[in-house]
């Protein structure tokens, strides 16, 4: 007789070597034991760890396989080796940073529906479904036949594009889960997405502790929210900006939003390794200078929030994690890059705050910033 169980798989990559790289791996790592202990409270097992060290996994956590990395990783490689090495199949594969927000009743909801496709306690439910965050950038995917899936995994080169190819290449019926909680698509990329998750009210116990380095406070999420949280404001998004997360922030406020979207999809095209991004905005702050693009700017808007991504990218300036983390931070000194040091600098320097970050900021991040939004006008009214 089958057991009936759902496994899930983590994988978590390598650290860097800069202070802004280790801030986001070390939170990474949090996140993961707060993930955890999420599967463990739902029952959802075998879980495997994978990556390159795991030395910092603590020795008494529970229920958790480790496995090294041996090879030179490729991601559907290594994810389908695993599902065939510890027979996991329903099962929940997680980025590592791919859910700090995802609670209980978000992994029950998965849980459910994989019981019911899998093992047939339902007929609502089709017979083979993935569950995911996104569908044409999946964080964290779900799949009830896994084994059926295999040669699918094994062709990706990455987990964004996942669950676009299980339904255009298998009898998947692929769903999308994140509408039931927004903010569960969050997921940590950047410094940025690491301040907005510590202003959240429901960041978990592992993961606010790491988030206490002080070097956060460099990144004007509370500036941005106070904002926002008042009536009439304005407030400027540009970059990427993912249409129903801005309409999540629209109904969380009463201010005004000015938005710029351009270049959506610019790494899953390709357009970004090609070198074929191409950004208004960044043709005016070169009309402009970076100083009287946020001064011009400021006449317009409260504050910003901004996808740098899109404008390195359309300059032709697209350094390294470190340097892009640096520029989130807004450590000017730690950046080598001339183009990216001044365009910091003068967001640093701005008259309104300026959140620069990257796809997370105006995606998943503005539905968190949407929850906290929207929890800080709650205290406020009910105040006598």
């Amino acid at each position: 007789m089958r057991l009936e169980r759902i496994g899930a798989v983590i994988l978590i990559g390598p650290e860097g070597e800069s202070r802004p790289e280790r801030l986001v791996h070390q939170a990474t790592q949090a996140a993961v034991l707060d993930l955890l202990d999420v599967l463990n409270a739902q029952g959802i097992g075998p879980v495997v760890l994978a990556g390159p060290r795991l030395d910092w996994l603590p020795d008494d956590t529970q229920q958790v396989m480790r496995d090294v990395d041996q090879a030179p990783f490729h991601f559907g490689e290594r994810l389908a080796g695993l599902i065939e090495q510890y027979e996991l199949s329903p099962v929940i594969y997680f980025g590592a940073g791919s859910a700090p927000l995802l609670n209980q009743e978000m992994i029950g909801l998965m849980q459910g529906m994989l019981y019911q496709s899998a093992f047939g306690h339902g007929s609502q439910i089709p017979s083979h479904i993935a569950l995911t965050n996104n569908l044409h950038s999946s964080d964290w995917i779900a799949i009830s036949h896994a084994h059926d899936a295999l040669a699918i995994i094994r062709q990706a080169e990455r987990d964004n594009s996942l669950a676009w190819m299980l339904q255009e290449n298998w009898e998947f019926d692929v769903r999308v889960l994140s509408g039931v909680r927004p903010a569960s698509s969050m997921d940590i990329d950047t410094p940025a997405d690491l301040a907005i998750l510590r202003a959240h009210p429901l960041c978990p116990p592992h993961l606010a502790e790491a988030l206490r380095d002080p070097v956060l406070d460099r990144i004007p999420v509370e500036a941005l929210v106070r904002v926002a949280a008042q009536d009439g404001s304005r407030i400027a998004l540009m970059g990427r900006v993912a249409p129903l997360a801005w309409q999540a922030l629209s109904k969380a406020t009463q201010c005004w939003i000015r938005v710029y979207s351009e270049e959506r999809g610019m790494v899953a095209s390709e357009r970004l390794v090609r070198g074929e991004v191409h950004s208004l905005v960044s043709r005016l702050i070169d009309l402009l200078g970076p100083d009287g693009f946020f001064a011009e700017l400021a006449t317009m808007a409260d504050g910003a929030i901004i996808d740098t991504r899109v404008l390195m990218a359309a300059s032709g300036h697209y350094p390294g994690d470190a340097e892009r983390f640096a520029s989130d931070l807004r450590l000017v000194d730690e950046i080598a890059d001339e183009w990216l040091r001044d365009l910091t600098a003068a967001a640093a320097n701005a008259p309104i705050p300026v959140l620069l970050g990257g796809h997370g900021v105006v995606a998943g991040g503005l539905y968190a910033l949407a929850e906290i939004i929207a929890a800080r006008r709650s205290e406020r009214n009910a105040r006598p």
